[in-house]
């Protein structure tokens, strides 16, 4: 009575009604050397659990492999069953032998395995990725060197032409400056030309290296290019400072491949954090 008791209780804690689990009580109470025994298989069947949760994947390729063979099957099968049975027959006795309990599960996730053959294979959902903010984070100044409070602001590429007068900010006498920062995402792998126009200074930075360096005033427009080696689908760090001096101000940012016809870098093409 005291085996059957304890074992329906390891088997499931809330299955014992209030004179059951009271008489549980009183017999682990008189018996210390049982209450012993009882707590001993608790961290046995913790132990049990952990370690074949652990070795799950192990476990299931190995089983998989027993499965393999020609006419393993309703061996395997029958053994399982067997060993359920034997299990059930046996009860608490067993519980208190780890190598004998690990095998009768091991035996039992064998059946379950065996079982789910049939089932079509589960596919895991991939994680959440996480939303690419695109288009770049812009910073506009007053003066022309970057210094001061600053209007933030995203944009969506760098293709401006601000005519005199009509300054992305209020601005004196036109004279502002901007600092564009972000990461560039290619779809090749490749050599990329950049295309640059500008009026008037501008300094590039590609990976945290600068490209280019020409922050002088002038009174035409300038078109230049630099190459750079991308990787496809590898963001890299993009950083562009400029500032216009007066008058009317072009930045315009560009870029093509082998693969990559010229065009404006378009904003699925930027990011930043």
């Amino acid at each position: 009575m005291s085996e059957d008791l304890i074992a329906r209780w390891l088997d499931d804690r809330d299955s014992l009604n209030d004179d059951e689990a009271a008489e549980l009580h009183r017999l682990l109470s008189a018996d210390p050397g049982l209450a012993r025994q009882v707590k001993d298989q608790l961290a046995t069947d913790e132990l049990l659990s952990r370690r074949l949760a652990v070795d799950r994947r192990n476990f299931e390729n190995q089983v998989a492999q027993r499965l393999v063979g020609e006419g393993t099957d309703k061996i395997f099968l029958k053994s399982t069953l067997d060993a359920v049975q034997d299990e059930r027959g046996r009860r608490f006795s067993w519980r208190a032998r780890l190598p004998e309990a690990a095998a009768a599960a091991i035996l039992i996730a064998g059946l379950f395995l065996l079982l789910r053959r049939e089932l079509p294979p589960t596919v895991d959902a991939p994680a959440a990725a996480r939303p690419v903010q695109h288009g770049l984070r812009a910073q506009y100044y007053k003066g022309q060197d970057l210094r001061g409070p600053a209007i933030d602001r995203i944009d969506p590429g760098i293709d401006f032409s601000w005519g005199a007068g009509q300054p992305p900010i209020a601005a004196t006498k036109d004279v502002y400056s901007v600092r564009w920062t972000g990461k560039l995402w290619p779809k090749y792998t490749e050599r990329y030309t950049l295309h640059l126009r500008y009026d008037d200074g501008i300094r590039v930075w590609v990976g945290g290296k600068i490209i280019l360096d020409d922050w002088k005033g002038r009174y035409v427009i300038v078109a230049k290019t630099v190459d750079v080696d991308l990787q496809a689908g590898k963001p890299v760090d993009l950083k562009i400072e400029y500032f216009n001096g007066g008058d009317r101000g072009v930045m315009q940012l560009a870029w093509s491949s082998k693969s990559q016809p010229e065009e404006s870098i378009p904003e699925s093409a930027l990011s930043h954090e």
